[in-house]
């Protein structure tokens, strides 16, 4: 194929992204993967070329619309500072549930490993079974822990697990508790997150667990992601932070669903 042909390519692809990006204000690598039947790399070098070019803002994850750039930036900014002190706050009501010498899960997210470090913080001698390799890390400097990292395929960009494999393995436990740390949480929808892999996972933990715990903070309900991970019906308690609206909260528990959270406690 000749280099025109590759540009003139490079061109439909670009203009499928801006496309999309005016559509929807914003999209992820594995979106547009989809949408362009191209590889995560290819849309990678897309992303830089049109954020060069001044067309979009790249996030992690994917990008957003130029007309979008202020608000996300004020958002990443947020997420860094007050979502981190949200999970924090999670994490410290959750492992309230744990006791010494129980068997846990903790899937990949950035709330599980405020909760990796809370657990190590409080408890001597516990077992706990990961995909993540950054809640693994956290924990390794626990001599008395017991921690199992199945074997799968590494996301890179998640530094997680994934594979087949790897949810059979976490069949073989029978797990005390199980951590979920997720995307999205809707009473329609249910749970739903955005990471290919992590659903499968999340539910081989969900099935070898007796108690199913989820940990989110309060910015995470009532949105939803595009992948389907379970019903509300499948978990025993959300727990999430002092933030979380009452109207909102009078709503969930109106549906019957056991939410834990500071200003309840």
């Amino acid at each position: 194929m000749s280099t025109g042909e590759n540009d003139l390519l490079a061109q439909e692809r670009h203009r499928l992204i801006i496309l999309e990006l005016e559509s929807k204000g914003q999209v992820t690598v594995v979106e547009l993967k989809s949408l362009l039947q191209v590889s995560l790399d290819t849309v990678r070098r897309d992303l830089e070329r049109l954020e060069l070019e001044g067309k979009l803002q790249r996030v992690h994850g994917g990008a957003v619309s130029k007309r979008e750039e202020l608000a996300t930036n004020q958002a990443f900014f947020k997420r860094k500072i007050t979502q981190n002190e949200r999970k924090q706050e999670v994490a410290m009501h959750a492992v309230e549930l744990v006791k010494e010498y129980q068997a846990v899960t903790l899937n990949a997210g950035t709330t599980n490993i405020e909760v990796a470090k809370r657990l190590a913080a409080r408890f001597e001698k516990l077992t706990v079974i990961t995909n993540s390799l950054r809640v693994a890390d956290i924990l390794a400097q626990k001599k008395g822990f017991t921690v199992i990292v199945p074997g799968g395929y590494l996301n890179h960009e998640e530094f997680s697990l994934y594979g087949r494999s790897i949810e059979e393995e976490i069949m073989n436990f029978n797990i005390d508790i199980a951590f979920i740390s997720i995307n999205a949480i809707s009473l329609e929808k249910g749970l739903t997150d955005f990471r290919q892999g992590e659903a499968e996972v999340i539910n081989a933990m969900l099935k070898s667990a007796r108690r199913k715990i989820v940990v989110a903070d309060s910015s995470k309900f009532e949105t939803v992601s595009y992948l389907n991970i379970c019903g509300l019906d499948q978990i025993d308690t959300i727990v999430t932070d002092s933030y979380m609206d009452d109207t909102l909260l009078d709503m969930y528990k109106k549906h019957n669903i056991s939410i834990i959270n500071a200003g309840s406690s």
